[in-house]
């Protein structure tokens, strides 16, 4: 059995990962921050792997517990039309701490006005691996689609801003209605969140 300690107080993404990981039985045994040892860590990197890697580090040196295999994840949309924003900065993207509705109506400020392939968007994840004192090791994944004109009825789920306006091209689904299923209700699609952990839990394996 492999520990692995995912190092992200993000609710939404430990259930997307948690959901993913259950097909790895008990081969993969996952960890998330709580109440008890969840932490506050600067991300001032400014590129996806600068901070994946400041959040699997920061863990290690806290939890200081060599069972595990930390990693970190940082994830973003980039928008081309946009010169790539928000990138890393999604949270701070008008320049202060900003709430998920802050984000989603300042996209759809930004975005007005662009059409066709203007309005194109590629999710990324990058998983920053540490374990002792070796090398870290880096997974990756993607998901193109497109920004919508106008935000869809979606549930809200804190952590995930553009979940009721990104559309994922590759399955013609909106990205809310994916959150939903399971990998194996979508005809094997994954997030680019899945295909990063993907990568990470059949290199450990």
């Amino acid at each position: 059995m492999i520990k692995v300690f995912v190092a992200t107080s993000n609710k939404g993404k430990q259930t997307e990962i948690a959901k993913y990981a259950e097909q790895y039985g008990k081969n993969i045994q996952l960890a998330f921050p709580d109440h008890t040892n969840e932490i506050k860590v600067d991300e001032s990197g400014t590129t996806f792997e600068e901070n994946a890697l400041l959040k699997a580090s920061a863990y290690q040196k806290h939890l200081n517990d060599s069972s595990f295999i930390y990693v970190g994840d940082d994830s973003g949309i980039k928008i081309p039309a946009l010169n790539d924003e928000p990138g890393v900065f999604t949270r701070r993207w008008a320049g202060y701490e900003m709430t998920d509705k802050e984000i989603l109506d300042y996209c759809m400020e930004k975005m007005s006005g662009l059409v066709g392939d203007d309005r194109s968007a590629v999710f990324q994840t990058v998983l920053a691996v540490v374990q002792g004192d070796s090398e870290p090791r880096y997974f990756r994944g993607t998901m193109p689609g497109h920004i919508l004109g106008q935000p869809i009825e979606a549930t809200p789920i804190e952590g995930f801003p553009f979940r009721s306006i990104f559309w994922v091209d590759e399955i013609n689904r909106p990205i809310y209605e994916i959150h939903g299923l399971s990998p194996e209700n979508r005809g094997g699609f994954l997030t680019h969140r899945e295909k990063a952990f993907k990568e990470l839990f059949e290199a450990l394996s």
